[in-house]
């Protein structure tokens, strides 16, 4: 009976030391590197993809095992000059990684099944941002038209105000236009409400458009945003988020309330912000590693070995 039970306990070491092993492994394979020198081609068209690539510094850039991908995690869109870039942040402030662009001008934010979109102000342009890559796939791509500087979703439509109101299903297709009076730095669907950041006018405006192309303006419910800096706009199911704009200054990113009264507020990482939102990255299937099948093979080794120990246990005693 000794053997038998000399032989399970040392099976069962083998076992909790390949589990450590395969947890580390699977800890390391967590990492997020950050990007930068993204495309310049201003040749791209919908549905083309456009690819940053790695820095000189990139190894510096990468993430700690301990990242979580289960975290909320902040994306924000700040410019100078004639670069942008898009911050990837916890929920305290600190950096998770950035991914940078030449000639591109990231303005507002929306996010669509937890897949997040941006405008593009240097050309008529939504695109989608691949956060693990840093990667833009042109969606919208309407040269009629001559910049975007805000973005809203209702579920079917995206609406961006140039000039008019202009509207795209989630393919990039368009679907008409309405007439729009006011400049938008930020836009946002609450789910009932179109909302439109004015920095003109410091205000943010309601909007109702149920009745599209016919769009009406819901002047009672118009308030302030935190400050005069703010651009951009997005809304997280319960409250409203802004970034402030200011040269050479670092501003704040805010999320508010419809009272305009500060819920939560981060200093940005970098000046001159336009817009923030929030999602959460899903875990990506795990590929066993080598220390993951030895794991799986031990377990399947020692049911037996369980099961003919606790017999020899029951004859013995019998």
């Amino acid at each position: 009976m000794f053997g038998w039970l000399r032989i399970f306990v040392g099976m069962t070491v083998v076992f909790v030391i390949l589990a450590q092993q395969a947890r580390q492994a699977g800890a390391g394979a967590l990492d997020w590197t950050a990007c930068s020198d993204a495309v310049t081609d201003s040749d791209a068209s919908a549905g083309d993809r456009l690819s940053p690539s790695l820095p000189d510094n990139a190894a510096s850039l990468t993430l700690a095992p301990s990242t979580r991908y289960d975290e909320d995690i902040i994306v924000y869109t700040a410019h100078q000059g004639w670069l942008s870039r898009i911050y990837l942040l916890r929920t305290d402030g600190s950096v998770i990684t950035f991914f940078e662009y030449e000639f591109y001008y990231l303005a507002d934010l929306e996010v669509v099944n937890n897949e997040v979109y941006v405008a593009e102000a240097f050309a008529p342009r939504v695109l989608q941002v691949d956060l693990d890559t840093g990667d833009l796939d042109v969606v919208v791509d309407d040269w009629s038209l001559y910049y975007f500087y805000d973005l809203a979703f209702d579920g079917t439509y995206f609406y961006l105000n140039e000039w008019d109101l202009n509207r795209y299903d989630i393919n990039g297709t368009k679907d008409g236009m309405a007439s729009f009076d006011g400049p938008a730095r930020g836009g946002a669907w609450d789910g009932a409400y179109y909302w439109t950041l004015n920095d003109e006018e410091n205000v943010i405006k309601c909007w109702d458009i149920s009745q599209w192309p016919t769009i009406t303006e819901v002047p009672e419910n118009a308030f302030a945003p935190p400050s005069p800096h703010c651009r951009g706009l997005w809304f997280d199911g319960q409250h409203f988020w802004t970034a402030e704009s200011i040269e050479d200054t670092l501003g704040y990113i805010y999320q508010f309330d419809y009272d305009w009264s500060v819920i939560k507020q981060w200093l940005e990482p970098a000046f001159q912000g336009w817009s923030a939102c929030v999602v959460r990255p899903s875990m990506p299937d795990p590929v066993p590693t080598l220390s993951q099948w030895g794991m799986i093979a031990m377990t399947v080794l020692l049911i037996p070995v369980g099961v003919a120990v606790f017999r020899r246990m029951k004859r013995c005693e019998a």
